[in-house]
C-alpha cells in the first residue's frame, strides 16, 4: 500500500487530537495533582456507577483509534467516513475529561453530549456506507467507532446519574433505587438498536454487557447489584442472536457479522 497524502490537513488534524486525548487519559490516571479527579476511578460517583477496571475499555479503543490514525494514510476510506468529526469528537472529549477532572460535572455533560453526537455522525455514516472490504477496515475503522460510540453513549448517563443521582451517606434513596434499575434498564435496552439496526454491531453491544457486569461489580445495594447482573446477562444472551440464528440456518438481516 502507498502512502496516500490526500486530504492531509484532516490527517494531520486527527492525529494531533488524538495525541492530545491520550496524553489527557494517561495525565488524569498515572500523573498530575493526586487531588485531581480521574475518570477511572472518580470521586463523582453514583449508583450507576461500575468499578473502575470498567473504564480500561478506553484502553482498547485508544489503541484502535492509534491504528486508524495510521491506517489513515493508506486509504481514503477513512476520510470519507470520518471526514473533521474525528478532531470534533476529541476535542470535546479531551474538554470533558478537563471539566470532569476538575469537579464541573455540568459542563463535563454538555461537552460530553456534544462529542457524542460527533461519533454518532461517524458511526451511522459508517453503517449507511457500509464499506468493510478488508480485515484492516474492520479492525482499525469499523471496530474503533463500534466501541468508541457504545462507550461514550455509556458515559454520558454516566454523567448525567453523577449530577442528579449522586452518591450520599446512608446509601440510597428508594428512589434513587428505582431511578438507577431505570437508567440500567435503559442503557441495556439499546442492545436491540445495535443488534436490530441494518446488519447489526455485536462489538457495540458487547459493551453494554461489559459495563452493566462493572455495574454489577461495584454496586453493593442489592436491587442495584442484581438487577445489573440479570441485565448484563440477558445484553450478552441477546448478542449471541444474530450467531444463534446463523447456526439454526435462518437466513435474516439478524445475522449479523462483528460490527455493523
Amino acid at each position: 500500500m502507498a502512502i496516500e497524502f490526500i486530504h492531509w490537513p484532516s490527517k494531520v488534524a486527527n492525529i494531533l487530537v488524538y495525541v492530545t486525548l491520550l496524553s489527557g487519559n494517561l495525565y488524569s490516571t498515572f500523573g498530575g495533582d493526586p487531588n485531581q479527579d480521574s475518570p477511572y476511578d472518580s470521586k463523582h460517583k453514583s449508583y450507576i456507577t461500575p468499578a473502575s477496571f470498567t473504564f480500561y475499555i478506553w484502553t482498547l479503543i485508544h489503541f484502535l483509534l492509534g491504528g486508524m490514525v495510521v491506517y489513515q494514510w493508506f486509504t481514503d476510506k477513512i476520510y470519507q467516513a470520518v471526514g473533521w468529526h474525528f478532531v470534533m469528537a476529541s476535542a470535546f472529549s479531551a474538554l470533558w475529561l478537563a471539566l470532569w477532572s476538575t469537579g464541573h460535572t455540568f459542563l463535563a455533560l454538555l461537552a460530553l453530549f456534544f462529542a457524542t453526537g460527533a461519533v454518532s455522525f461517524i458511526y451511522y455514516r459508517l453503517k449507511d456506507q457500509d464499506n468493510a472490504e478488508t480485515l484492516l477496515d474492520v479492525i482499525f475503522l469499523h471496530l474503533p467507532f463500534s466501541l468508541y460510540h457504545a462507550w461514550i453513549f455509556v458515559l454520558l448517563i454516566i454523567n448525567l446519574f453523577a449530577i442528579i443521582s449522586p452518591v450520599r451517606e446512608g446509601g440510597p434513596s428508594t428512589f434513587q433505587v428505582v431511578l438507577s434499575i431505570a437508567g440500567l434498564a435503559f442503557i441495556a435496552s439499546t442492545v436491540i438498536g445495535y443488534i436490530e439496526y441494518k446488519q447489526g454491531d455485536v462489538a457495540g453491544a458487547l459493551v453494554l454487557a461489559w459495563y452493566l457486569f462493572g455495574v454489577f461489580d461495584q454496586q453493593e445495594q442489592d436491587a442495584i447489584h442484581w438487577t445489573a447482573l440479570g441485565l448484563g446477562i440477558a445484553v450478552a444472551a441477546y448478542t449471541l442472536k444474530p450467531f444463534v440464528f446463523r447456526l439454526v440456518g435462518r437466513q435474516t438481516g439478524e445475522t449479523a457479522p462483528l460490527l455493523g
